[in-house]
């Protein structure tokens, strides 16, 4: 877990949409307030290959994120 989540205010979700060889995406949210943008992924052929890159990809917006509430703080 990312340094700046430990109250798990972001979170994924991943979710079959579709059939086919890769029916699997993820989407990362927020819990109590909307983010104003939708992040997410499709395309993935397991549930967990979903995840993976779901938390990849959450942990780099978590990066970006602390990085501007550096440069902005």
């Amino acid at each position: 877990m990312h340094p700046d989540n430990r109250s798990r205010t972001y979170f994924v979700v991943v979710s079959r949409r579709g059939s086919g060889a890769n029916p699997f995406g993820w989407e990362i949210q927020r819990r109590k307030q909307a983010m104003g943008v939708k992040v997410s992924g499709a395309g993935y052929r397991s549930h967990r290959a979903a995840q993976e890159a779901g938390n990849s990809a959450l942990d780099k917006l978590l990066n970006d994120l602390s990085r501007e509430a550096e440069t902005n703080g």
